[in-house]
Parts: structure tokens; C-alpha cells; sequence
């Protein structure tokens, strides 16, 4: 696998925790929640990419 194909999947979970933790513990307002939903979404992206590049090289 090459290197970014690895690193999508910690990297994607990073986000994902960060943005609960800023859930959690920051006051809300709309700049933040707009950093968490960024953060949560570019951890869905970076989850499923890891996913299809595992599949993918299983296949061959």
C-alpha cells in the first residue's frame, strides 16, 4: 500500500476525536461548529478512502 493509502485511516480517527472533543468542551458558536463538521467530514472521507484502497488491493 503506498504511504498515503496507510495514513488515511489514523488520520481520519484524529479528526474524528478531535472534533468530539471540541463538541464537548469548547463553548458552541458558528465558527466552531463549522470546524467540527469540517473535521467530521474529512474523517468520513479519510475512513472510507482507507476502506476502498483495502478492498481494492485484496482484489488483486
Amino acid at each position: 500500500m503506498k504511504r498515503q493509502q496507510v495514513l488515511a485511516l489514523p488520520i481520519g480517527m484524529i479528526c474524528l476525536a478531535i472534533a468530539i472533543l471540541m463538541e464537548k468542551f469548547l463553548p458552541a458558536n458558528n465558527f466552531l461548529d463549522f470546524i467540527e463538521g469540517l473535521l467530521t467530514g474529512l474523517s468520513i472521507v479519510l475512513n472510507i478512502y482507507y476502506i476502498f484502497a483495502v478492498s481494492h488491493k485484496n482484489k488483486k
